[in-house]
């Protein structure tokens, strides 16, 4: 697994089993070999493949209660955090009109904006063809073949120059890694050939690469971990919060 969440209001913890095709959701003071208290699985949840194919990530909105999850290299399922057993998502959002895609070498990841009521979900280039990454925004709601209300993408963006997932700041804008092993802030209502409006060189300034993000809006940080090298980085940054 490659992502996990924290429900404060319930004091439960969300986790991804890709190898079991699987969301486990546990007691927060679980604690040794202790069972999940929910299990989502079976051929009804869609929830299928291997990691490769995305099922390693994973996205909570604590303010709806409903857990995000990118499968099928090119397919968002949700479900609510009430779901229990092989049950179907509440929505899956697929097809050729969102613009979500990827490949064996990467797959589309998932962050949530309850705030502003917001889906974002970043595609990485496609092999190949020419395309670059994209970060694609949608109505937190939305379902099925539906086109995104917005499109970030081209070279000036620095959109997917980085493993690290995104998510976003109640002042709008949307944190995620960028090009040159950076952290970048776009606004959500940022579109096209846009460049970032902020951007910490995270690779300049610490010697390794970001592959993760958490955002600390009390104390307007961002907290940042690489994986290649054990590190965790803590940033000061009150631009964006």
């Amino acid at each position: 697994m490659h992502a996990l969440a924290y429900d404060s209001v319930h004091d439960e913890i969300i986790v991804n089993s890709p190898l079991a095709q699987a969301i486990l959701i546990f007691r927060g003071g679980a604690n040794g070999e202790e069972p999940p208290i929910r299990v989502i699985q079976g051929p009804r949840t869609q929830i299928q493949g291997t990691d490769y194919d995305g099922n390693d990530q994973m996205a909570y909105d604590d303010v709806h209660g409903e857990i995000y999850i990118p499968v099928d290299r090119n397919k968002i399922l949700t479900f609510s955090r009430e779901a229990n057993g092989d049950v179907p998502p509440l929505r899956v959002l697929a097809g050729p009109n969102t613009g979500i895609r990827g490949s064996v070498r990467g797959h589309a990841r998932v962050g949530v904006d309850p705030v502003h009521n917001l889906l974002i979900v970043t595609s990485p280039a496609a092999p190949g063809s020419g395309d670059g990454a994209s970060m694609q925004i949608f109505d937190r709601t939305a379902n099925g073949n539906v086109r995104p209300k917005s499109v970030i993408t081209g070279p000036r963006t620095e959109v997917g120059g980085g493993s690290a997932a995104h998510a976003a700041t109640a002042k709008g804008f949307i944190i995620a890694g960028c090009g040159s092993a950076s952290v970048c802030a776009w606004s959500i209502n940022d579109k096209g050939n846009v460049p970032p409006r902020w951007k910490i060189p995270v690779q300049q300034i610490t010697g390794v690469a970001p592959s993760g993000i958490a955002l600390d809006p009390a104390h307007k940080e961002v907290i940042v971990t690489s994986g290649n090298r054990n590190r965790v980085m803590t940033f000061s940054w009150p631009e964006v919060f």
